[in-house]
């Protein structure tokens, strides 16, 4: 047990996940979020307080940590996508709201915070794979941009403040509660079109390659990463270490799934790197976590839950 943890942008399909895994392992969890984004997974957060919390706005922040032994923040209002539309207010909407926040946590005398960082955009092109963590720069996005600015900043105020400040760059997760219409998530929506009979869609040739890991991984990661005293501040890759293509993903689906219906390929977006897989070293030698869940596996699981609720209808 970790005692009381805030998750603030909880209602998503990592926090949910996650707060889930936390009260089921004892502690106690207070979920921050919008309104209509906590109502939408009320089913799902039963015996789980919940508190409205409109990021970047963070009016009552204080209130909600007042208590808290510590802070997992994932609140974040853009995607690598929307963030180039307009990069000074994927700046002002997260980079700030952020580091107030960190300063909020240690007024409340918090010992721990991470951050879900993202380890697919901090590193932009990597020179080699797996990346390490010191490898991390000239990301080719403003989400990623603004990612490596806040993981600085929650540096700076930890040690000003005397927390333990941990930045997680977690690589691609998948689960099953992206199934519930998540707009990212390649594995989930691709199984979610090919359910209802239409090809899925890939920005390029489908020659981008991702660290794809599933959600329990992650959630085994963030949890040890709280109640592992031994792990100081800092920035962790979270992976599965082995990289994927989309055409590889697509052909695992189609084993999994029997389906005929193939990939439609649109041009590509001039953001997306072409490839990356997270060197997990440091983080299993500190705390002797390792993914466990098969990718082939992992997308069986959906596409059964896919299958079951299809049978129930």
């Amino acid at each position: 047990m970790t005692g009381r943890v805030a998750i603030t942008g909880g209602a998503g399909f990592l926090g949910t996940a996650l707060a889930r895994r936390l009260r089921s392992g004892g502690d106690e969890v207070c979920l921050l979020d919008l309104p209509d984004r906590l109502a939408a997974v009320a089913d799902l957060l039963v015996g789980i307080e919940t508190r409205p919390f409109a990021f970047p706005d963070i009016t009552g922040i204080e209130q909600a940590l007042a208590g808290a032994t510590a802070l997992v923040h994932m609140a974040c209002t853009t995607t690598p996508a929307s963030s180039m539309t307009d990069m000074a207010r994927d700046a002002a909407q997260n980079i700030a709201p952020s580091v107030a926040i960190f300063q909020a946590a240690g007024h409340a005398g918090i010992s721990r915070v991470i951050f879900a960082s993202s380890g697919g955009t901090v590193y932009g092109d990597p020179k080699s794979l797996p990346v390490p963590e010191n490898a991390a720069g000239g990301a080719l996005s403003g989400y990623g941009v603004s990612k490596l600015a806040i993981e600085n900043y929650l540096r700076l105020v930890a040690g000003k403040a005397g927390f333990t400040g941990i930045s997680l760059r977690i690589g691609n997760p998948y689960g099953p509660f992206q199934l519930r219409g998540a707009t990212v998530g390649v594995i989930a929506n691709y199984l979610r079109h090919i359910h209802a009979g239409h090809a899925p869609e890939v920005w390029g040739d489908g020659s981008v390659v991702r660290d794809y890991i599933h959600i329990d991984d992650v959630t085994s990661a963030i949890r040890i990463a709280l109640a592992t005293p031994e792990l100081s501040s800092g920035s962790y890759n979270i992976g599965s270490g082995v990289g994927h293509s989309i055409n590889d993903i697509f052909a695992a689906i189609r084993r999994v799934t029997g389906t005929d219906l193939a990939l439609r390929y649109k041009p590509a977006r001039g953001f997306d790197v072409d490839a990356i897989v997270l060197d997990t070293t440091e983080f299993r030698r500190m705390t002797r976590w390792a993914p466990r869940v098969e990718l082939e596996t992992g997308i069986a699981e959906l596409w059964n839950i896919l299958q079951e609720r299809k049978e129930s209808e």
